[in-house]
């Protein structure tokens, strides 16, 4: 007898109850059910794991990455200016629509992985942790992008849908989606909304993140 793992258990249970939704009509037209489907450059999927989105930013990046590979490889342009284009480039790509990943172990490997293997062909050097070049810790700056954008969502009006969404449960999710973004500045929410009104010493905590 075959003992399959949990998560695959729990991965095929839900993908039958998915098959057995109700199909959705608008217009007269059935609209077709997907596990995965692609919106403003992100990707998305049915059971909210963000790995996939990474792992399709990353590609895009990594393309970028390789169609400049005549820059990285010419010895007449300074290092300066190669890593100042593959910030601004590269990394840029990458960490489109970043505020909504859940930085766990498993993405944070990937972010360091890409980032790593990208400076050691840039730089000639192998870069075990990128912790240590705050310039170009990826997962340094995806924590305040993610803080800035929390920080423009608290100062909205309680009402306000966005905002409502901070304190929600999603179906088939633990916790609400504040807790997790909460993690990055280490505050309770309460003191979050408080601190946030103050855009200059919002952004200035945030800024302190390294």
């Amino acid at each position: 007898m075959i003992y399959l793992a949990d998560k695959e258990v729990q991965r095929r249970k839900r993908l039958a109850k998915e098959e057995e939704r109700d199909n959705v009509v608008l217009l007269d037209q059935q609209l077709e059910n997907v596990h995965t489907f692609d919106y403003l450059g992100s990707r998305m999927q049915c059971d909210g794991d963000q790995k996939a989105d990474v792992k399709h930013r990353m590609d895009i990046a990594q393309s970028r990455f390789s169609s400049m590979h005549h820059i990285w490889r010419d010895h007449r342009l300074p290092q300066r200016m190669k890593l100042r284009l593959y910030k601004s480039s590269v990394c840029s790509t990458f960490t489109h629509g970043c505020e909504a990943w859940d930085l766990t172990q498993d993405v944070t490997r990937m972010i360091n992985g890409f980032n790593s293997r990208c400076l050691q062909v840039i730089t000639k050097k192998h870069f075990r942790d990128t912790a240590t070049h705050p310039d170009f810790n990826l997962v340094a700056a995806i924590r305040r992008r993610r803080l800035r954008y929390l920080g423009h969502v608290l100062r909205m009006d309680p009402s306000r849908l966005v905002r409502r969404t901070l304190k929600a449960y999603v179906c088939g999710g633990e916790n609400p989606p504040e807790g997790s973004l909460l993690m990055d500045c280490d505050l309770p929410f309460e003191l979050a909304a408080r601190q946030a009104r103050n855009r200059q010493m919002w952004n200035a905590k945030v800024n302190k993140i390294n």
